[in-house]
């Protein structure tokens, strides 16, 4: 464990072997950090922040703060980061704004500099997030998302896995897996066929969902009119009833 001497460590913190913090990081009461973690210099990681294992922190992120809610109430609440997270200069990442709640960030995540990860979201593993990118409370992400640079997402808006947004999108409602976003507000483009590809989707699969996209995205049918024709055209692969399944669960319907 190496610990630079400006640095503040509350003596309730937990910090595993080969952990360390560089010059000026203040670290609270509670928080832990895994094997193999560095931290850099004036990084803020406040009470209850619990990280995980070869996670790497850059130059003046702040971890586990207090919620952006107005009239917030002071309640003992946790932000968890996965293994072998990185997380660049400037991030922000508030821990839950309810008693006990949770801000989760998963594994092999990377967030790059001057991202915002509000109260109560929750981030898969091997997500990216790209510089400036904001989102607000609630929001969920789920794996290998990919969203670009200076995006804004609102509140409770869920972003399916394999999921990518263009750069500067601005995000209302949730983002079907699979597929391609851009624009303010941001409309459905296309399957992420790159995306799908180096995750070695099967040509078939491929192929329906991409057809699935289409029906959705086609503005002559509502949203229970696709679902029909989903059902009666499309082969149910494991990926089309997971599409069906997310559109149906949809809170603020889905973004086409």
């Amino acid at each position: 464990m190496t610990i630079h001497s400006s640095a503040v460590i509350h003596p309730g913190a937990e910090l595993a072997q080969g952990v360390e913090v560089g010059p000026f990081t203040t670290i609270g009461p509670k928080a832990r950090i895994g094997e193999g973690t560095t931290v850099g210099p004036n990084v803020l990681i406040d009470a209850g922040t619990v990280i995980g294992r070869n996670c790497r922190i850059f130059h003046g992120a702040s971890l586990g703060g207090e919620p952006q809610i107005l009239n917030f109430k002071n309640v003992p609440a946790l932000l968890e980061i996965g293994d072998g997270t990185v997380i660049r200069e400037y991030v922000t990442i508030h821990r839950s704004g309810f008693e006990n709640g949770v801000t989760r960030v998963g594994n092999g995540c990377l967030l790059m500099a001057y991202s915002h990860v509000g109260h109560d979201c929750e981030i898969g593993n091997e997500v990216v997030i790209v510089n400036s990118t904001a989102l607000s409370g609630h929001v969920i992400v789920e794996d290998k998302a990919f969203i670009s640079g200076l995006v804004g997402i609102h509140q409770f808006v869920r972003i399916g896995r394999h999921a990518m947004v263009g750069g500067m999108a601005r995000v209302v409602q949730d983002i079907l897996p699979f597929s391609t976003v851009e624009g303010n507000p941001a409309r459905l483009y296309s399957a992420n066929t790159i995306g799908l590809k180096r995750a070695n989707f099967k040509p078939d699969v491929r192929a329906a969902i991409k057809k699935v996209l289409k029906l959705v995205a086609q503005p002559e049918l509502n949203t229970n009119q696709a679902l029909e024709k989903i059902a009666a055209e499309i082969e149910m692969f494991d990926e089309v009833q997971y599409l069906i399944n997310f559109i149906k669960n949809s809170s603020r319907g889905v973004t086409k």
